[in-house]
């Protein structure tokens, strides 16, 4: 059953039940008004039939005046039906229909007026017939009259209500009620299907529905938040799953370092040993040189290979002290210098926060920095400018990042190279990937410079538009003395 429909009837109740009350306590009080002055009008025409009938009439008997009167067909055909009764015992006359106590006042000559069986009684007393009264019997009818009167006018009233207030309930329920009911109830439906940004404007309205209107976008805010934190924690968790298996490969990849390590440096010391002595010997033909020298050059590359390997598997914590950042950042490009020159590229260093100090392993740093810069420098082969600026910045670390946001130590290398496709950024960090031809990188770089930055308690940003050059940021916590 609807809201309109369930008040509707409620209201129906209550009115019906008033109106009948109403008519009821107004009909009881509209008979005894009319009762009274029926009785009024009655003891008034008492007294003047009495008056006429026991005035002096020359000796004439006031008895044989009554019956003569009672005897005329005028009184017959009246509504009002006229007898003679007897006070005392007498066997041709009837006794009044009152009560003894009632008509008692008749004996004194007095006019009695009454009500008894439905029936409004005159007694008019004759004084010289010994105890005889004349008695006035009429219906009383008005009494039903009302009643039917008053019953017509509540089932007109009832009725005429109903009408009216089935036509403003509807109204008022659809207006008030109904149609904010409809709101909300699409509003529940939008979250329900997962539309947690919907809100109702309803909320600003006074009143019970605004209030419920305002509950339900507050309900919305904490599903929108709730579901925030399920994400940023599934987040995490799909980081930590990425963290493990990254610590599976980097232990995968420090076995097979070492083993490499073991089988293959000394066979390369004696190939370089003999590459050397060959390459050195005047007397052996410049294109046997050439070759040893060859030879001299990927056995040195071999080796090199396989020492990364060892450092990157073999990480260890260095000796954090503080530094300031632009003097490391100024050291790794005075470094770098002379490859920039050959590859006709400018390293320039922009300390916008000269003074900014950091705790970290100032060699581990300088390394992170020498790998960034020499990307820097491969992914622009027609040469041009590679910025290095330290500032301090504030920032939220990213999900995955153990740290509290706030001002942290900002070192970004910036390049205007060939960029980094959107499909690989996510792969960077990755052992052992890279894009590069062959001969010119190993994958080991970045994933070094992100375990660097990491167990400093940083980390790594990059922004990349394929043909519009890199950026790498590199945060680390400021130093508090």
């Amino acid at each position: 059953m609807q809201i309109a429909t369930r008040l509707w009837l409620t209201l129906l109740v209550t009115m019906s039940t008033v109106l009948v009350v109403g008519v009821m306590l107004r009909v009881q009080e509209e008979q005894r008004l009319l009762l009274e002055v029926t009785l009024r009008d009655r003891r008034f025409f008492a007294h003047a039939l009495h008056a006429a009938i026991t005035r002096d009439r020359s000796g004439a008997d006031p008895l044989d005046e009554a019956r003569r009167m009672l005897d005329r067909e005028e009184v017959a055909a009246a509504h009002i039906v006229a007898r003679l009764v007897s006070l005392e015992s007498r066997s041709h006359l009837r006794s009044p229909a009152l009560p003894a106590r009632e008509i008692a006042p008749l004996l004194r000559g007095e006019v009695v007026v009454g009500v008894h069986g439905g029936e409004v009684l005159t007694y008019i007393p004759l004084d010289t017939t010994g105890g005889v009264a004349i008695e006035l019997a009429e219906p009383q009818a008005v009494n039903e009259l009302l009643e039917r009167i008053g019953w017509w006018s509540l089932f007109t009233q009832a009725l005429t209500l109903a009408m009216l207030e089935a036509l403003v309930t509807w109204g008022l329920v659809r207006w008030l009620v109904g149609r904010p009911l409809e709101r909300l109830a699409l509003l529940a439906r939008r979250i329900g299907s997962g539309d947690l940004d919907a809100r109702s404007e309803l909320a600003t309205k006074p009143g019970d529905v605004g209030v419920l209107a305002g509950e339900m976008n507050h309900m919305a805010e904490r599903l929108q938040h709730a579901r925030k934190h399920i994400e940023e924690a599934d987040t995490e968790r799909v980081a930590a799953l990425e963290q493990l298996r990254h610590a599976d490969r980097l232990r995968t990849v420090g076995q097979l370092a070492s083993a490499l390590a073991h089988e293959l440096g000394t066979p390369l010391n004696v190939v370089s040993g003999h590459a050397r002595i060959i390459e050195q010997d005047d007397r052996v033909p410049d294109d046997a040189r050439a070759s040893a020298r060859t030879v001299l050059e990927q056995a040195s590359r071999m080796a090199r290979i396989i020492r990364d390997l060892l450092d990157f598997a073999r990480r260890r914590g260095g000796q954090p002290a503080p530094h300031v950042v632009a003097e490391i950042a100024r050291h790794a490009a005075d470094t770098l210098a002379p490859l920039a020159r050959r590859q006709r590229a400018i390293i320039d260093v922009e300390a916008r926060t000269p003074d900014t100090k950091v705790r970290v392993d100032a060699q581990q740093i300088l390394q992170v920095l020498t790998n960034l810069i020499t990307n820097a420098l491969q992914a622009m082969p027609e040469g041009g400018p590679v910025r290095i600026v330290v500032e301090q910045r504030e920032v939220v670390p990213p999900t995955g990042v153990h740290a509290k946001g706030g001002r942290y130590a900002s070192i970004a290398v910036i390049d205007t190279g060939t960029g980094i496709a959107p499909e690989d950024l996510p792969h960077l960090f990755e052992p052992f990937f890279t894009r590069k031809g062959e001969g010119e990188g190993t994958g080991i770089g970045l994933p070094v410079v992100e375990g660097i930055v990491r167990e400093h308690g940083g980390w790594v940003a990059v922004e990349s538009e394929p043909g519009r050059g890199s950026k790498f940021e590199v945060f680390l916590p400021l130093h508090e003395p």
